[in-house]
């Protein structure tokens, strides 16, 4: 199995915008397919790619890009910076999730971005959510997005800097 030992970071492009907005994954997880409005939305200086010899590996977000829209009116607050992680397809279930949420999280804490995450994630991600789970974030709660109704859980990270 390849592990993608050289793993960058580099500012999203058009190009790369283009590539994730024709992504499809497979039902449940297809709420994360984007349509092509993603390569406009996403040029907006707090999107990142993660690439390596083999090309485009997924991405990050950081702000409220990151958030859904609920019906709990005080679902979020300002003291959390809120990422958003996604990797291509083809890579899910290949043990790959830890490295780039920890190289999501050093990006931002080296950036000086924050030292307090949030992450929303579909609550039947349990892959996702445990992953969370494993790496530090605790769970904070769960909310109903405003036009789907379905279940999102709310998870919270403090950096010990």
């Amino acid at each position: 199995m390849q592990t993608f030992d050289e793993i960058s970071i580099t500012p999203m492009t058009k190009d790369f915008a283009q590539t994730i907005s024709k992504w499809t994954y497979d039902a449940p997880y297809s709420i994360y397919n984007h349509d092509e409005s993603f390569a406009n939305e996403c040029m907006d200086g707090n999107h990142f790619a993660f690439t390596s010899a083999d090309g485009l590996l997924g991405y990050f977000c950081f702000g409220p890009e990151a958030r859904i829209p609920t019906i709990e009116e005080d679902a979020y607050d300002d003291n959390f910076l809120d990422i958003g992680l996604h990797m291509r397809p083809d890579l899910i279930g290949r043990k790959l999730g830890s490295k780039f949420l920890g190289l999501c999280l050093n990006y931002a804490l080296e950036n000086d971005r924050a030292s307090q995450y949030r992450a929303t994630i579909a609550s039947f991600n349990a892959r996702a959510i445990n992953l969370c789970i494993r790496n530090g974030f605790s769970i904070e709660k769960e909310v109903t997005h405003s036009r789907s109704q379905k279940k999102f859980t709310i998870v919270k990270y403090l950096h010990p800097r």
